[in-house]
């Protein structure tokens, strides 16, 4: 049986050698591959795919990118939140520009082997759009 510390520790290695990856491969592509994801409403850009940590996710809309950094939103009130891996504590995402919710973002996790999503966000595909 995997304890607490030996599965977070997989996960953080994990994590560890994706942002390697990712920053190594960015040289490379800084022109070919980046996406700007905006609002869909508005278009205000959000972020890019840069800060994409998995895509992988899924949100009260569908699809979903968990993301390291956003930017032009506003954070709603705290609420705990119970979701398929546990407990959250978590604040909606507010376009910055219209105030169409885009996603959330985590402030606390309830289980030690979830607490690297505290501060990332999510973007809901079904929210967002690419912007040229």
């Amino acid at each position: 049986m995997i304890k607490d510390d030996q599965f977070e520790n997989y996960i953080l290695t994990n994590l560890y050698n994706s942002f390697k990856y990712i920053n190594n491969n960015n040289d490379n592509n800084i022109n070919n591959n980046t996406n700007i994801y905006g609002c869909r409403n508005c278009k205000t850009h959000l972020s890019t795919t840069y800060n994409i940590i998995s895509k992988d996710y899924r949100g009260v809309t569908g699809n979903a990118y968990l993301m390291s950094s956003v930017t032009n939103v506003q954070e709603g009130d705290y609420e705990l939140r119970t979701m398929i891996t546990g407990d959250y504590l978590v604040c909606d995402i507010f376009c910055q520009m219209c105030k169409n919710i885009v996603g959330w973002k985590y402030i606390n996790a309830e289980r030690s082997d979830q607490r690297y999503k505290e501060g990332k966000f999510i973007l809901e595909l079904k929210t967002i759009t690419v912007v040229e």
